[in-house]
């Protein structure tokens, strides 16, 4: 259990990140991937980007091969779906156990702070009620029902 209440198997979470060849971990409030690639060679780093999110493993394959073209198609790939905040992958340990498959720390947390300024965004358009409709906005809803004497 982390912080917002989601049950989380975190012990799992951070089994799988240490294990896979490349994690992708998306966040469908925010439309965004962090990927991370753990794969490197003698010239070549791993990688850690967002990315908008993929409709499936195969349109994700196709831009990791495009992004890393130097590299063969990974052996195995996690892919861990986020629908907490931002925020939640730092309290939660998920981001220290992200951060020891890295060469790169100062991309990542590049990569973090892109990711609560999308968060942020997305809660202030949440409040405005940009790209969302409210319940009692809907045509009819919050109406009585004909006879109701509310």
């Amino acid at each position: 259990m982390i912080d917002d209440g989601a049950d989380l198997d975190l012990r799992a979470v951070c089994q799988n990140i240490a294990e896979a060849e490349v994690i992708t971990v998306y966040f469908p409030l925010i439309g965004r991937t962090l990927l991370v690639d753990g794969r490197r060679t003698a010239d070549v780093p791993t990688m850690v980007r967002v990315v908008p999110m993929a409709r499936d493993t195969g349109e994700r394959l196709r831009s990791l091969r495009r992004l890393r073209p130097m590299l063969p198609r990974p052996e195995s790939i996690t892919m861990i779906p986020w629908r907490m905040r931002v925020a939640s992958v730092v309290s939660s340990g998920v981001w220290g156990c992200l951060l020891r498959r890295l060469d790169d720390h100062p991309a990542a947390e590049a990569c973090l702070t892109e990711l609560r300024r999308l968060d942020r965004a997305e809660r202030v358009d949440a409040i405005l009620g940009r790209r969302y409709e409210a319940l009692w906005a809907r045509s009819g809803a919050g109406k009585p029902a004909e006879g109701d004497d509310r």
